[in-house]
């Protein structure tokens, strides 16, 4: 019986092919495992859980209150989470704008709150309430009063909230830092008009919508009544100037609705 010759004993070429598949075989396999070892090794090791978390940004809420809310703890899994999903949560809290969750160095978190800015205080019953650029309001709790902020008195509706808080907003920042406090003496006639309380003594008249603009000139009004007492600034329609004794019966004669006009 003739002899079965295997072909590629005979071709050096075809033998060198097999060989190497046979090693690249081997070598496919031995990574995988590998892979799978190291991931192992990974998983049961300290470097796959979160090491330190920290929150930076917190103001209106305490820190730990943001770390509770994130569900994020020291040894828990670091890759049991998505950032995004842990952003869409915090954004909705009260007071926040805007949440970035990203992982820092082997395993740590990094938590950047950015809250909406606080605009004024609301007053209510004698309870102090914050009222964010957004219009919302924020209850103070225990936090302290250290806003530099004016204090709004009568400003129940959301409605009239919102456009004073557009309107601070849009104020040149030394005119806003020395207003005191905003009254809203508007009715249903008038839904409009506010009285203003100055840190430099004088009283303002004005109305909502023009508020802001109207004020823009407020340092070059009382830059020409130095001089004169303290008085009321009516900026309703034209701008007026009433002192003081006029105006709220200090003197005999009775206050007139208009003493000067401040060109």
């Amino acid at each position: 019986m003739d002899k079965v010759i295997d072909i590629e004993e005979r071709i050096p070429s075809m033998r060198e092919k097999r060989r190497r598949r046979t090693n690249k075989k081997f070598l496919f396999m031995l990574t995988v495992f590998v892979v799978a070892l190291l991931a192992i090794l990974y998983f049961q090791s300290p470097f796959s859980k979160i090491g330190e978390v920290t929150v930076s940004g917190a103001n209106l809420h305490e820190t730990s209150f943001y770390k509770e809310q994130s569900g994020l703890t020291a040894d828990s899994p670091l890759w049991s989470f998505r950032t995004a999903k842990i952003e869409e949560t915090m954004s909705a809290i009260n007071g926040v704008q805007h949440v970035e969750v990203s992982r820092k160095w082997l395993r740590n978190i990094e938590i950047v709150i950015t809250e909406w800015e606080t605009v004024a205080y609301i007053e209510k019953a004698g309870q102090y309430n914050l009222l964010l650029e957004n219009g919302k309001i924020f209850p103070v709790e225990m936090l302290p009063l250290d806003a530099e902020v004016p204090i709004l008195n009568n400003f129940s509706d959301e409605a009239s909230r919102k456009r004073i808080t557009a309107q601070l907003l849009k104020m040149e920042d030394n005119v806003y830092q020395i207003v005191s406090e905003i009254i809203f003496d508007g009715t249903a006639e008038d839904t409009d008009r506010i009285t203003v309380y100055m840190d430099d003594g004088f009283e303002v008249r004005a109305v909502i919508s023009t508020f802001a603009e109207k004020m823009d000139f407020y340092p070059e009004i009382t830059a020409q009544l130095k001089g004169y007492e303290k008085g009321v600034i009516d900026m309703e329609v034209g701008t007026f100037f009433i002192p003081f004794s006029k105006e709220y019966g200090l003197v005999e004669e009775e206050a007139e609705s208009v003493d000067e006009e401040v060109e």
